[in-house]
């Protein structure tokens, strides 16, 4: 049950966010992503995007609706996150925000099966 209440947060998440930027006009670029090899969707946001998604609250809820390990992160060539081994240790406010602080700097959420929610960095 634990498993299913993980999927549905993330789910209902991404759906929120795909809506929000959506209503953000025709500007909004939102990519979907997938990876055949694992499973996994989600979507790509553009720079713009990704400074919006950083200065709103979905980070911070997504923080603390799933459970740490739940998520996993890609970060960016020269991030600036505190890392113990190959673990960041970093919220996902902090992860976004550095990615929105980068020029042209983006993030991609994609859904991967277990259920685990990969937030990656890309600059």
């Amino acid at each position: 049950m634990r498993a299913r209440t993980v999927v549905i947060a993330t789910v209902a998440t991404a759906a929120g966010i795909a809506a929000g930027f959506a209503g953000a006009g025709s500007a909004a670029a939102i990519a979907p992503v997938t990876v055949p090899r694992t499973g996994g969707v989600g979507v790509e946001l553009n720079h713009g995007e990704t400074q919006a998604f950083a200065n709103g609250p979905i980070p911070a809820l997504i923080d603390q609706a799933l459970p740490g390990d739940a998520i996993a992160v890609g970060i960016g060539r020269g991030s600036q996150l505190p890392r113990n081994g190959n673990h960041v240790q970093a919220d996902l406010p902090s992860i976004v925000t550095e990615a929105a602080g980068r020029p042209g700097g983006r993030v991609a959420l994609v859904l991967q099966p277990g259920p685990e929610l990969a937030v990656v960095q890309i600059w």
